[in-house]
Parts: structure tokens; C-alpha cells; sequence
């Protein structure tokens, strides 16, 4: 259910577009071989995943935490290993929208709750969702069973919806760390099925609510996405 679509070939080079500030001539390489690397890898071997330097990417997200005071995220897409640290660019409510930090790229994410509800410009992009009883059972970390409501465009620029069941199972607290945060959560595993197969999500809660970390299927033509909130 995870099947990568090739439009999400352009996705690959987020990886670049999050990590374009650099101002040393050595980081720059290593980054511009990052992202042709990902696209070669993806021509070559379609189901490979490459891997993005570690320590380019926590090198990122120390200067995007030096350059602002506001949230910050990084985002990891495992069909293609795309990676970027994510800024919020607009808040509408209970929701903000994500794009790569330190350009002007306009791919981004939407959440709710810290709960990715949408995309725009990845390919098979998810135009919306419904996922009110999900962070309700969330944010009470307990057993239960909820659905949610997953929409893509389909061949004919129609919405389709994807109804899915899923049960919800808390585990015991464990250490996050990531960026500028330091604290305690609750994993929360998902499973969900529905009438096209099933998949499975997991959450990190901190002892105040907050959604801390999601891994979630976004669908057919996005799989997964990881969001790591660092600030």
C-alpha cells in the first residue's frame, strides 16, 4: 500500500530545498550530491531509499533553530528519503502549513494538532481530512477504535475518500529528543484498515497533549510520513 508514485520524483529534491543555506563551499557539495544522488537512486533502483547524511541534517536544524524563534519540524518521506526541516508559513485556526525551511519553496504540509492533514505540490498530493475522533483518541492516550477520512484526487480530478477503521493501542512513556525539545511521551500505535488494505501509524504524545512525533500514511501515492516537531 505504500507504492511510491513517480511524480514524487521532483519530491526527492526537498531534500536539497531545506538544506540550501549553507555558505560553505564543502556543505554545498555534500548537498548537492545528496539530492542527485536521490534522484539517480530513484531511476536506477525504484525501490530503493537513499540515505541523507545524518550530520548535514543535524547541522540544519541547529542553524534553523539559531535563525528563528518560531515552531520548526523535520520531514522525512521514506518512499524516496527525502528530508527537510520544515517552517510554519501560515496559520488558519487550528491549522498551519509547513514549507522547507530558508527558501522560498512553496511544497509544503498542512497539520492539525500536529497531525499532517494535507499536501500540496508532493505528487499525489492529500487534499484533505477528517481526523477529529483521531486526536481525540490522542489525547487520551487510551485503547479505542475511531475512523478517519482521507481524500486524493482521482483520475478525473474528483474527490475520493478513503474510510478507514483503526484501533488505537498507548504503550509506556519513553524519551523524546529532537532539536530544542527534551521530554517524556506516550507512543500511541494506529492501525487502520480499510476497504483498500490496511497500514499503520504511530504517535508520540507528551504528558501535556501534545503531539510530539507522527509517522502516518498519506496513501497510495505518498506513503509515509515522518514529522518530528523540534521546537
Amino acid at each position: 500500500m505504500t507504492r511510491i508514485s513517480k511524480h514524487l520524483l521532483a519530491a526527492g529534491l526537498i531534500a536539497v530545498l531545506g538544506l540550501t543555506a549553507c555558505t560553505n563551499t564543502r556543505q554545498e557539495s555534500s548537498i548537492l550530491s545528496v539530492g542527485k544522488s536521490l534522484i539517480d537512486s530513484r531511476r536506477a533502483q525504484p525501490g530503493a531509499r537513499p540515505k541523507v547524511n545524518d550530520s548535514i541534517v543535524q547541522r540544519e536544524i541547529g542553524r534553523a533553530l539559531q535563525s528563528t524563534d518560531g515552531p520548526l519540524a523535520l520531514m522525512q518521506i521514506e518512499g524516496t528519503g527525502s528530508v527537510a526541516v520544515l517552517r510554519v508559513i501560515e496559520t488558519n485556526g487550528p491549522h498551519s502549513t509547513w514549507a522547507a525551511w530558508g527558501t522560498s519553496e512553496r511544497r509544503s504540509v498542512s497539520t492539525r494538532g500536529g497531525v499532517i492533514t494535507s499536501t500540496r505540490g508532493l505528487g499525489t498530493d492529500l487534499m484533505s481530512s477528517s481526523i477529529k475522533g483521531l486526536l481525540t483518541m490522542l489525547s487520551r492516550r487510551q485503547d479505542g477504535i475511531e475512523s478517519q477520512i482521507l481524500r486524493h484526487l482521482d483520475g478525473e480530478n474528483q474527490i475520493e475518500e478513503t474510510l478507514a477503521y483503526c484501533a488505537f493501542t498507548p504503550g509506556p512513556r519513553q524519551d523524546y529528543a529532537a532539536g530544542a525539545l527534551r521530554l517524556q511521551a506516550t507512543r500511541v500505535d494506529v492501525y487502520c484498515k480499510s476497504d483498500n488494505g490496511t497500514f499503520s501509524n504511530y504517535y508520540l504524545v507528551s504528558q501535556n497533549g501534545r503531539i510530539v512525533k507522527s509517522r502516518t500514511w498519506l496513501g497510495e501515492g505518498l506513503g509515509y510520513f515522518t514529522l518530528s516537531h523540534l521546537r
